[in-house]
C-alpha cells in the first residue's frame, strides 16, 4: 500500500497544532495587559489623593493633617484594602510663595512576575496663606 504524494502533504490537523502553540501566548499577554491596566488604576488614584491632599493643604484655614486626611480619603474611596504605605506633606518656600508638596507611595504586588514595586503619586499646590 503506498500513498499518494497529496494524502502525505495533506494540512489535516495543523490547526489544532497551531492553537496549541499560540493559545498560552495569547493568553499570556491577555493577563500582562490586564496587570498593567490595574497598575494604571492604582497610579491614578494616587496621582489624585496627591493632587486632593495639595489642593486641601494649600487653603488658608487648613493644615497639613487636613490635607493627609483628604489623601486618605481618596484611598479609601478605591476600597477598603487599598492605602498608602506613606503620605509625605512638606512645605517649602521659593520666591516668595510657600509650595504644599504631597507625596503618597504605596507598594503593589504583580502576581504574574511574583514581584513588589513601589508606585508614587505626587503633587504640588500654592499655600493661600503665602499669597
Amino acid at each position: 500500500m503506498f500513498r499518494s504524494r497529496n494524502e502525505l502533504a495533506s494540512d489535516t490537523g495543523s490547526g489544532i497544532v497551531g492553537f496549541v502553540l499560540v493559545a498560552p501566548l495569547v493568553v499570556a499577554v491577555f493577563i500582562a495587559i490586564g496587570q498593567i491596566a490595574m497598575l494604571v488604576a492604582d497610579k491614578s488614584v494616587l496621582n489624585s489623593a496627591a493632587v486632593i491632599g495639595a489642593r486641601t493643604a494649600s487653603a488658608a484655614d487648613a493644615t497639613n493633617t487636613d490635607g493627609r486626611r483628604a489623601a486618605m480619603n481618596v484611598l479609601t474611596s478605591r476600597g477598603s484594602g487599598f492605602g498608602a504605605e506613606v503620605i509625605t506633606i512638606s512645605q517649602a518656600r521659593n520666591q516668595g510663595l510657600t509650595y504644599i508638596s504631597v507625596t503618597v507611595t504605596r507598594k503593589v504586588t504583580i502576581p504574574f512576575l511574583n514581584r513588589e514595586i513601589s508606585i508614587t503619586g505626587k503633587a504640588r499646590a500654592i499655600d493661600e496663606a503665602s499669597l
